[in-house]
């Protein structure tokens, strides 16, 4: 999968770009760190169907006739996503997110016997995810100021669509790596700034699926945090 071979190449180039002086750049001990930003989803199918008639061939070994096939699909969305760590130690923290993003069901529509193929905009729906994990810092750097991580845990997520009416919950589940940037900061004493890059593979199952299958879809984030 492409977000997993991203992480190994992450992990890969941290390695690389070890540097034999200095102190890599490290969270405060037993603080609190927020951070917030925007945030990129995948798409994934959730579902193909097939409507047939039956055939006017006599017996009953003849193949039905496909009137159509549809595909479905969670479109990939922008949306925005806040999260809380604790610095356990310098280089490992418990974390809390959350994210919010409005992706669209689309259904395309093809083998049908009377049009072209086609895809149809379906509903937008409203998708929260709240989930829990932990967060460690590599013993490696690049340069001063950057430092590889790597991260995983699981969530719930709530899907909510036909206008808010109704609702569909499932759980995820997320494997990832990034980069944390420290603009001011980094010693481990006092307050520190910067910004956070995650690169993640995300298995769902429940939510919006016809078919009840773990989906697996890529995510990105980009957010500025604040370690007190």
């Amino acid at each position: 999968m492409k977000v997993l071979a991203c992480i190994a190449l992450i992990v890969a180039m941290a390695g690389a770009a070890v540097e034999a002086q200095g102190e890599a750049p490290a969270m405060r001990v037993r603080h609190v760190g927020v951070s917030g930003g925007i945030l990129w989803s995948g798409g994934y199918p959730v579902g193909d169907a097939v409507a047939t008639l039956r055939p006017n061939a006599p017996g009953s070994g003849a193949p039905p006739f496909t009137l159509f096939a549809t595909a479905s699909t969670l479109e990939a969305a922008v949306g925005a996503g806040a999260r809380v760590g604790f610095a356990v130690t310098s280089s490992l923290a418990l974390e809390v997110g959350l994210s919010f993003a409005r992706p669209r069901v689309s259904v395309a529509i093809s083998q049908d016997q009377e049009s072209r193929a086609q895809v149809l905009e379906g509903e937008s729906i409203e998708q929260y995810v709240v989930d829990a994990g932990a967060l460690w810092h590599l013993p490696i750097r690049f340069g001063r100021r950057v430092r590889p991580f790597v991260s995983g845990g699981a969530g719930y997520l709530r899907q909510l669509h036909q206008e808010r009416t109704l609702a569909e919950t499932g759980r995820t589940y997320y494997a990832g790596a990034g980069l944390r940037y420290w603009i001011r900061g980094g010693d481990g004493t006092g307050r520190s700034i910067g910004l956070r890059g995650d690169a993640r593979a995300t298995w769902k199952t429940g939510g919006i699926d016809f078919e009840r299958r773990t989906r697996v879809s890529p995510s990105l984030a980009l957010q500025a945090f604040i370690d007190f």
